[in-house]
């Protein structure tokens, strides 16, 4: 289980994510930067941004505290994950990268 305000290891969410039976896909993904996502990066798992009365985003404390980015939503890293998993079920750690990449790019699904 994914624990919300922790960091871990790119490896280690992508694992988690995979076993869909006890997965919780209710967080989203924060970067120390904005940048492509790197298999040997850490991320941080937190809540979504809470919605003000004037339509302002509220992020978490520690997304504010450490200057995160959001990357992912739960909802978008689990499906980019069943998708790879679907279409190539021996994918490697470089295969879950280049899909989540392509997809926060393209806003689309990549084809193995």
């Amino acid at each position: 289980m994914l624990n919300k305000d922790s960091k871990y290891s790119l490896p280690d969410i992508i694992s988690h994510m995979k076993i869909t039976d006890s997965r919780n896909d209710d967080f989203c993904l924060y970067g120390e930067s904005d940048e492509r996502l790197n298999a040997n990066g850490d991320y941080y798992i937190a809540d979504y941004p809470d919605v003000d009365d004037n339509d302002k985003e509220i992020y978490p404390e520690i997304v504010r505290n450490k200057k995160l980015h959001y990357l992912y939503s739960g909802e978008q890293f689990a499906d980019v994950i069943d998708s790879v998993v679907e279409q190539k079920p021996s994918a490697t750690l470089d295969d879950f990268v280049k899909a989540l990449n392509f997809y926060s790019e393209n806003d689309n699904f990549l084809d193995f």
